[in-house]
Protein backbone atom coordinates (compact mmCIF):
# COMPACT_ATOMS: atom_id res chain seq x y z
CA UNK A 1 0.00 0.00 0.00
CA UNK A 2 0.86 3.60 -1.17
CA UNK A 3 2.34 5.77 2.17
CA UNK A 4 1.48 9.35 2.75
CA UNK A 5 4.15 11.64 2.01
CA UNK A 6 4.03 12.84 5.97
CA UNK A 7 4.71 8.85 6.90
CA UNK A 8 7.59 8.61 4.31
CA UNK A 9 9.12 12.19 5.51
CA UNK A 10 9.09 10.78 8.81
CA UNK A 11 10.65 7.68 7.90
CA UNK A 12 13.29 9.63 6.29
CA UNK A 13 14.13 11.73 9.35
CA UNK A 14 14.60 8.26 11.30
CA UNK A 15 16.89 6.62 8.59
CA UNK A 16 19.14 9.93 8.48
CA UNK A 17 18.77 11.94 5.78
CA UNK A 18 16.62 14.68 4.63
CA UNK A 19 15.87 14.19 1.18
CA UNK A 20 11.94 13.01 1.17
CA UNK A 21 12.58 10.98 -1.59
CA UNK A 22 15.90 9.12 -0.93
CA UNK A 23 15.77 6.75 1.77
CA UNK A 24 19.27 5.53 2.89
CA UNK A 25 22.62 5.87 5.06
CA UNK A 26 23.59 10.10 5.80
CA UNK A 27 25.48 11.80 2.92
CA UNK A 28 29.07 12.74 3.74
CA UNK A 29 27.89 16.15 3.07
CA UNK A 30 25.26 16.27 5.22
CA UNK A 31 27.53 14.52 8.05
CA UNK A 32 29.89 17.28 7.66
CA UNK A 33 26.91 20.07 8.07
CA UNK A 34 25.98 18.83 11.34
CA UNK A 35 29.26 17.76 12.62
CA UNK A 36 30.06 20.32 15.86
CA UNK A 37 32.69 23.17 14.77
CA UNK A 38 35.85 22.93 15.33
CA UNK A 39 37.56 24.68 18.14
CA UNK A 40 38.56 28.00 17.21
CA UNK A 41 41.93 28.88 17.10
CA UNK A 42 42.06 32.41 19.05
CA UNK A 43 41.07 32.16 22.43
CA UNK A 44 38.29 34.93 23.91
CA UNK A 45 39.66 37.99 25.26
CA UNK A 46 41.83 36.70 28.86
CA UNK A 47 44.32 38.66 31.05
CA UNK A 48 48.06 37.26 30.55
CA UNK A 49 49.34 38.41 33.77
CA UNK A 50 48.23 39.42 37.08
CA UNK A 51 48.38 43.00 38.75
CA UNK A 52 51.88 41.79 40.41
CA UNK A 53 53.52 41.31 37.11
CA UNK A 54 52.76 45.27 35.98
CA UNK A 55 53.26 46.60 39.33
CA UNK A 56 56.14 44.22 40.71
CA UNK A 57 58.78 43.99 37.97
CA UNK A 58 60.37 47.23 37.32
CA UNK A 59 61.39 47.79 33.91
CA UNK A 60 64.66 48.59 31.70
CA UNK A 61 65.24 51.80 30.67
CA UNK A 62 68.10 54.21 30.26
CA UNK A 63 70.77 55.02 33.10
CA UNK A 64 70.75 58.15 35.20
CA UNK A 65 67.36 58.55 36.08
CA UNK A 66 66.42 61.61 37.49
CA UNK A 67 63.67 61.84 40.63
CA UNK A 68 62.11 64.34 41.99
CA UNK A 69 62.01 63.22 45.62
CA UNK A 70 64.29 60.08 47.68
CA UNK A 71 63.30 58.55 50.72
CA UNK A 72 65.38 59.90 53.52
CA UNK A 73 64.15 58.23 56.76
CA UNK A 74 61.34 56.22 58.12
CA UNK A 75 59.14 55.78 61.44
CA UNK A 76 60.80 52.58 63.17
CA UNK A 77 64.23 53.75 61.42
CA UNK A 78 65.90 52.29 64.63
CA UNK A 79 64.13 49.04 64.83
CA UNK A 80 63.40 47.93 61.30
CA UNK A 81 66.20 48.29 57.90
CA UNK A 82 63.13 47.38 55.32
CA UNK A 83 60.03 49.18 55.17
CA UNK A 84 56.76 47.34 54.04
CA UNK A 85 52.81 48.57 52.89
CA UNK A 86 51.64 50.70 55.78
CA UNK A 87 54.75 51.90 57.12
CA UNK A 88 55.27 55.80 57.00
CA UNK A 89 58.21 57.23 55.05
CA UNK A 90 59.64 60.52 55.14
CA UNK A 91 60.81 62.29 51.65
CA UNK A 92 63.64 64.87 51.29
CA UNK A 93 61.70 66.81 49.19
CA UNK A 94 58.02 68.55 49.11
CA UNK A 95 56.02 71.88 47.78
CA UNK A 96 59.51 73.23 46.62
CA UNK A 97 59.21 70.31 43.53
CA UNK A 98 55.49 70.31 43.65
CA UNK A 99 54.40 67.49 45.90
CA UNK A 100 50.83 67.62 47.21
CA UNK A 101 48.62 65.10 49.82
CA UNK A 102 47.00 62.52 48.32
CA UNK A 103 49.68 62.34 45.11
CA UNK A 104 50.42 58.29 44.39
CA UNK A 105 53.95 57.78 43.63
CA UNK A 106 56.37 54.53 42.30
CA UNK A 107 58.89 53.72 44.68
CA UNK A 108 61.69 52.79 42.12
CA UNK A 109 65.44 51.34 42.93
CA UNK A 110 67.64 51.47 40.33
CA UNK A 111 69.86 48.42 40.00
CA UNK A 112 71.66 46.55 37.25
CA UNK A 113 73.49 47.23 33.63
CA UNK A 114 71.92 45.59 30.99
CA UNK A 115 73.76 44.97 27.77
CA UNK A 116 72.79 44.77 23.94
CA UNK A 117 72.79 41.06 23.75
CA UNK A 118 76.37 39.79 23.03
CA UNK A 119 77.64 43.47 23.60
CA UNK A 120 79.86 44.12 26.61
CA UNK A 121 79.49 47.68 25.45
CA UNK A 122 76.63 48.77 23.70
CA UNK A 123 74.37 49.81 27.07
CA UNK A 124 70.61 49.54 26.50
CA UNK A 125 70.14 51.04 30.35
CA UNK A 126 69.74 49.97 33.74
CA UNK A 127 66.74 47.35 35.63
CA UNK A 128 64.89 49.45 37.63
CA UNK A 129 63.24 47.64 40.34
CA UNK A 130 59.50 49.02 41.31
CA UNK A 131 59.75 47.56 45.28
CA UNK A 132 56.20 49.25 45.72
CA UNK A 133 54.10 52.57 45.98
CA UNK A 134 53.50 55.10 48.13
CA UNK A 135 50.89 57.85 48.87
CA UNK A 136 51.62 61.67 50.20
CA UNK A 137 49.96 61.97 53.43
CA UNK A 138 51.25 65.82 54.01
CA UNK A 139 53.58 68.46 52.82
CA UNK A 140 56.06 70.64 54.58
CA UNK A 141 58.27 73.10 52.40
CA UNK A 142 61.01 71.08 51.73
CA UNK A 143 60.14 67.63 53.15
CA UNK A 144 57.04 65.34 52.68
CA UNK A 145 55.26 62.38 54.73
CA UNK A 146 54.32 59.25 53.04
CA UNK A 147 52.66 55.54 53.64
CA UNK A 148 53.83 52.92 51.49
CA UNK A 149 50.50 51.60 50.07
CA UNK A 150 51.64 48.59 48.05
CA UNK A 151 54.72 46.45 48.68
CA UNK A 152 56.65 44.20 46.46
CA UNK A 153 59.69 43.77 48.00
CA UNK A 154 61.20 45.52 51.17
CA UNK A 155 61.19 49.31 50.33
CA UNK A 156 64.72 50.91 51.56
CA UNK A 157 65.94 54.04 52.76
CA UNK A 158 67.50 56.16 49.40
CA UNK A 159 64.76 54.77 47.19
CA UNK A 160 63.53 57.30 44.81
CA UNK A 161 60.32 58.00 43.67
CA UNK A 162 58.38 58.88 40.11
CA UNK A 163 54.77 59.25 39.62
CA UNK A 164 52.53 56.96 39.29
CA UNK A 165 50.16 56.19 36.57
CA UNK A 166 47.77 53.01 36.71
CA UNK A 167 49.29 50.18 34.40
CA UNK A 168 46.51 47.76 33.09
CA UNK A 169 46.99 44.15 32.90
CA UNK A 170 46.65 43.62 28.80
CA UNK A 171 43.88 41.77 27.60
CA UNK A 172 44.97 39.14 24.63
CA UNK A 173 43.74 36.55 22.39
CA UNK A 174 45.74 33.51 22.50
CA UNK A 175 46.61 32.14 19.25
CA UNK A 176 48.04 28.24 18.50
CA UNK A 177 51.56 28.08 19.60
CA UNK A 178 54.32 27.96 17.03
CA UNK A 179 56.27 25.04 16.24
CA UNK A 180 59.33 24.16 14.41
CA UNK A 181 57.68 23.24 11.24
CA UNK A 182 56.28 26.62 11.17
CA UNK A 183 58.18 29.28 9.09
CA UNK A 184 59.47 32.29 9.90
CA UNK A 185 57.40 35.12 10.05
CA UNK A 186 59.72 37.78 9.22
CA UNK A 187 58.57 40.24 11.80
CA UNK A 188 60.94 41.95 14.83
CA UNK A 189 63.23 39.84 16.22
CA UNK A 190 65.37 40.25 19.16
CA UNK A 191 66.52 38.24 22.87
CA UNK A 192 65.80 37.92 25.88
CA UNK A 193 68.34 40.28 28.00
CA UNK A 194 67.58 39.83 31.67
CA UNK A 195 65.11 37.82 34.21
CA UNK A 196 63.31 39.58 36.69
CA UNK A 197 65.39 38.99 40.14
CA UNK A 198 67.73 37.45 37.68
CA UNK A 199 66.09 33.98 38.03
CA UNK A 200 66.90 31.00 35.81
CA UNK A 201 66.41 29.04 34.01
CA UNK A 202 63.42 30.81 32.45
CA UNK A 203 59.80 28.86 32.88
CA UNK A 204 56.11 29.22 32.07
CA UNK A 205 55.20 32.63 34.19
CA UNK A 206 58.82 33.97 34.39
CA UNK A 207 58.63 37.56 34.09
CA UNK A 208 62.12 38.69 31.78
CA UNK A 209 63.16 41.82 29.55
CA UNK A 210 63.31 41.88 25.93
CA UNK A 211 65.66 44.13 24.02
CA UNK A 212 62.70 45.85 21.38
CA UNK A 213 60.08 48.02 22.61
CA UNK A 214 57.80 51.33 21.51
CA UNK A 215 60.68 52.26 18.50
CA UNK A 216 60.30 48.84 17.48
CA UNK A 217 56.49 49.47 16.67
CA UNK A 218 55.76 46.87 20.21
CA UNK A 219 52.68 47.29 22.34
CA UNK A 220 51.16 45.24 25.30
CA UNK A 221 49.69 42.00 24.30
CA UNK A 222 51.63 41.23 21.56
CA UNK A 223 53.03 37.77 21.24
CA UNK A 224 56.42 36.75 20.28
CA UNK A 225 57.93 32.94 19.88
CA UNK A 226 60.94 32.46 22.14
CA UNK A 227 63.36 30.00 19.58
CA UNK A 228 66.83 28.62 19.60
CA UNK A 229 69.23 27.61 16.96
CA UNK A 230 71.62 25.12 17.85
CA UNK A 231 75.35 25.98 16.79
CA UNK A 232 75.71 23.36 13.83
CA UNK A 233 75.59 23.22 10.43
CA UNK A 234 72.38 22.70 8.54
CA UNK A 235 70.43 22.81 12.00
CA UNK A 236 67.15 24.14 12.41
CA UNK A 237 65.12 26.44 15.00
CA UNK A 238 63.67 25.04 18.12
CA UNK A 239 60.77 26.44 19.32
CA UNK A 240 60.94 26.97 23.22
CA UNK A 241 57.72 28.68 23.87
CA UNK A 242 55.96 31.86 23.44
CA UNK A 243 55.89 35.44 25.50
CA UNK A 244 53.67 38.17 25.65
CA UNK A 245 54.65 42.42 26.44
CA UNK A 246 53.00 43.62 29.57
CA UNK A 247 54.88 46.86 29.57
CA UNK A 248 56.83 48.65 27.13
CA UNK A 249 59.99 51.56 27.04
CA UNK A 250 61.31 52.88 23.71
CA UNK A 251 63.93 49.96 23.34
CA UNK A 252 62.85 47.53 25.80
CA UNK A 253 59.56 45.81 27.20
CA UNK A 254 58.82 43.64 30.25
CA UNK A 255 57.24 40.15 29.01
CA UNK A 256 56.08 37.25 30.37
CA UNK A 257 56.59 33.72 29.19
CA UNK A 258 52.67 32.27 28.57
CA UNK A 259 53.48 28.79 27.13
CA UNK A 260 56.51 26.75 27.42
CA UNK A 261 58.07 23.53 25.39
CA UNK A 262 61.28 22.99 26.83
CA UNK A 263 63.85 25.38 29.45
CA UNK A 264 64.57 29.00 28.43
CA UNK A 265 67.80 31.05 29.25
CA UNK A 266 69.15 34.79 29.00
CA UNK A 267 70.19 35.16 25.09
CA UNK A 268 67.76 32.89 23.57
CA UNK A 269 65.88 34.58 20.50
CA UNK A 270 61.89 35.92 20.25
CA UNK A 271 60.02 36.33 16.98
CA UNK A 272 56.76 38.37 16.54
CA UNK A 273 54.37 36.07 15.84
Amino acid sequence: MRQPLPVLLALAALLGTGDAGAVGPQSAQAKAANAPAAAPAISGPQPIGVEADVYCTGWVDEEGAVFPTYIASAELIDSKQGFIEGDIIYLDAGANVGLTAGQEFWIVRPDRRVYRWGSITDVLGAVYQTPGRARILCVQETAAIAEIVLSCSDVNIGDGLLPFEPVPVPLVRRTVPASSCDPESGKVTGHIIDVRDAITPIHKDTVVYIDRGEDDGLVPGDFFTIYRVPERAGAVRIVLGELSILTTRKRTSVAIVTSMRDTMYLGDRIEMK
